[in-house]
This record gives C-alpha cells, structure tokens and sequence, in this order.
C-alpha cells in the first residue's frame, strides 16, 4: 500500500520537486544529485542508508471522481515530478505497516533496505523513533515517525 501521511511539517519546510528514471512508491527516501534540464526538479537516486537519504517522497494523493482510482497503487513513474521532503528535526510523519516492517513503539529507526521506508535502527538513534501506532481506518495500521 505504501503511503505517507504528513502529520506535522514545519511552515518554513522546504519541498523540492525531484525526478528519478525508474518507478517508485512513497516513503522512497533519495540522495539528491543536479538540477534537471528544466532548471527546477533535482534529479535524484535510491538512498542506500541514512547517510545519503536528503528527502523522502511524500506524493499529494488527489481523485477527481475517478472510480478505478486506488490510493493504494499510487507510485512516481519513470520521468514524472515528485514531492520530497527533507527530514528535518521535528518533522513527524505517519507510514503504513509496510513502510516500517519489524519496528515498534520506542524503536529507533533507520532508512529500510534500498532506501524504502523504515527498519529498526542497528545501533544508536537513527533517522527518526517510533512514537506511536494508530489505526488509520480504510488505510489500516500506521506507524507515526518523529525525525530527530
């Protein structure tokens, strides 16, 4: 299902628009690289761990009545602009279940493998803690992630 819910991001946060030359789900984190051609979107890679992961893609889900539309198959396709934070101290966010695999309330988490979601940290504080599990109804169980 992979999605992001953004539950509180500074006003003064910065988003940038970021392309990639592959399909990703959200929770995708990246290391930035140059600005497109464009001379707007930073073309970007799959982060590999913490060190490397600058942003991570959080996509404004909108439907205009379209009935086949499925939240849960939401991706950023090869050559589109996508929307990605930077994981600033302070930033806390919600995921669901698959997006942070084995962690718990008071884990600290890292980056997931291939840069994808959350994993319990290996050692130290990580990128972010886990500080609450709610249940988002339609969208079910939720991890809600501080970055610190």
């Amino acid at each position: 299902m992979a999605q992001v819910f953004l539950d509180r991001v500074a006003a003064t946060a910065h988003v940038e628009s970021i392309a990639i030359k592959e399909e990703v789900k959200p929770g995708q984190f990246f290391k930035l690289g140059v600005l497109d051609a464009d001379g707007e979107r930073r073309l970007v890679e799959k982060a590999t761990g913490n060190a490397d992961a600058n942003v991570f893609l959080a996509p404004e889900v909108i439907s205009y009545g379209d009935p086949h539309f499925d939240v849960a198959n939401v991706t950023l396709k090869d050559g589109d602009t996508g929307r990605a934070y930077h994981k600033d101290e302070g930033t806390i966010i919600s995921v669901t279940a698959d997006l942070a695999k084995g962690v718990s309330v008071g884990d600290h988490v890292d980056v997931g493998d291939a840069g994808l979601g959350f994993k319990k940290a290996s050692s130290g504080n990580g990128v972010g803690l886990v500080i609450g599990k709610e249940n988002h109804g339609v969208d079910g169980e939720v991890f809600v992630i501080a970055f610190g």
